[in-house]
Order: C-alpha cells, then sequence, then structure tokens
C-alpha cells in the first residue's frame, strides 16, 4: 500500500543522487537519500516510502540484496526502481523489480517512471 509521495534513492554516489532529489523535489516529491543498503533497509523499515529509486553496487549491502530481502519480509508491493550500470536487467526483475532503467540514464526518462508507479495527487486528480 503506497500512503505517500516520498521516494528514497538509494545511491553512494553523492552527485547522482543529488541530482534525482532535486529533480523530484522540483516535480513535487518528498526525498529522503541513503548511500548504502543497510541505511536504506533501515530507512524502509522506520518509514516505507512510496517508492524506491535502488542502485545496485552499493556499500555494506548490495541493492540487488536488498531487492531481495523486501520482496521476502512483507514489501512485496512497494515499487523499486533499479538503476544499473550491469547488463543483466532480466536479473533484477527475476528478483522483484519493478523497473530496470541502465546507468547513464535520462533523467526525463526517470521522472517519467517515477510519475508512472508513484503518480501525484495533483496527477490522480486530472484522471
Amino acid at each position: 500500500m503506497q500512503t505517500s509521495n516520498e521516494i528514497l534513492i538509494v545511491d553512494d554516489e553523492a552527485a547522482i543522487a543529488q541530482l534525482l532529489a532535486d529533480v523530484l523535489q522540483d516535480e513535487g516529491y518528498s526525498i529522503r537519500v541513503a548511500h548504502d543498503g543497510a541505511t536504506a533497509l533501515l530507512e524502509i523499515v522506520k518509514h516505507r516510502p512510496g517508492l524506491v529509486l535502488l542502485d545496485v553496487a552499493l556499500p555494506v549491502m548490495l541493492g540487488s540484496d536488498l531487492l531481495v530481502y523486501l520482496r521476502r519480509h512483507g514489501f512485496s508491493d512497494l515499487p523499486i526502481i533499479i538503476m544499473t550500470a550491469g547488463l543483466s536487467p532480466p536479473v533484477y526483475l527475476m528478483q522483484g523489480a519493478t523497473e530496470v532503467l541502465p546507468k547513464p540514464f535520462d533523467v526525463n526518462v526517470v521522472v517519467e517512471k517515477v510519475a508512472q508507479y508513484l503518480p501525484l495527487e495533483r496527477e490522480r486528480d486530472r484522471r
């Protein structure tokens, strides 16, 4: 169940996380940022976001391990968009990713995908 317009951005590259945060805040989303998988897990359990943008190559706990953990522990309906420079999107989809975006990514595509899985109230009202 999605209850917020909040997005958790999980990326160990501060510049990428900040870019995404700035763009998505401008779109009207609330943003939290984590730079490793273990911190992201704590953030998700503490206060469930409406969507997670998750890098795969993370310190402490890999994004793919976090994805599998979440899917097995009560977060099966949480939209999780994987961001990866790797060449195996089907693997992440089989592990439960909602969507896989290749890095480097087009920011406009990220915004479109986020809006697809976490529409803002004003967008819902237009329908």
